[in-house]
C-alpha cells in the first residue's frame, strides 16, 4: 500500500525522492491524444534512479529537461544552501544521459556569490567545458535586501 508523507508517496514507510512526479508523470502517459509533457525547473536533489527510467519509458515526456545547477563548486553549493555536491552532480548527468539517449539538458548556473573564489570559477568553466551542456544560461549574483545571501560576508564586488 501507498502512503503519503509531505506531498510525496512513501513505501513501506521510507520516503522515494520524485517519487510523486513519476507516479503522475506515468498517469499522464496513459492518457489518450497526442502531447507532450517537459520537465521544467528540476531540482537536482529530487531526481531518482525510478524518475530516469519513468522518463527514458514514457514517450510523451520531452527529451528536454530543465535543470538549474546554480553551481559545482562544493563550497558554493554548500554556501547556496543546494541539498547536492559537485560529484552527486556529475553522476546525476552520467546517470540522466545514460538512461535516456538523447536527452537535453538545460541548466542556470550563478556567478559572483558571495564567496566565490577564482578557483570556484575556474572548476565552474572546466565543469561546462567538460558537461556541453545543450542549453546553458548564466546568471550574476544580484544581492537582494532581506535574504540570506545579501547578509553573508564576502560579498564579491562588480568588475
Amino acid at each position: 500500500m501507498e502512503t503519503w508523507r509531505n506531498g510525496q508517496p512513501s513505501h513501506a514507510g521510507r520516503f522515494v525522492p520524485g517519487a510523486a512526479l513519476t507516479t503522475l508523470l506515468r498517469q499522464l502517459q496513459a492518457i489518450d491524444g497526442e502531447f507532450w509533457i517537459r520537465l521544467l525547473y528540476t531540482h537536482p536533489a529530487h531526481w531518482s534512479d525510478e524518475l530516469i527510467r519513468t522518463i527514458a519509458a514514457c514517450p510523451k515526456v520531452a527529451r528536454y529537461v530543465d535543470m538549474p545547477l546554480q553551481h559545482i563548486s562544493d563550497p558554493m553549493l554548500v554556501a547556496m544552501q543546494r541539498e547536492t555536491d559537485g560529484s552527486y552532480i556529475r553522476d546525476l548527468v552520467q546517470r540522466i544521459r545514460s538512461g535516456v539517449p538523447g536527452i537535453a539538458l538545460r541548466t542556470t548556473f550563478i556567478v559572483g556569490f558571495p564567496g566565490e573564489t577564482e578557483t570556484d570559477v575556474d572548476e565552474l568553466c572546466e565543469f561546462i567545458r567538460e558537461t556541453r551542456f545543450e542549453r546553458l544560461g548564466v546568471f550574476r549574483y544580484s544581492q537582494e535586501d532581506g535574504t540570506r545571501a545579501a547578509k553573508l560576508g564576502g560579498q564579491v564586488p562588480r568588475k
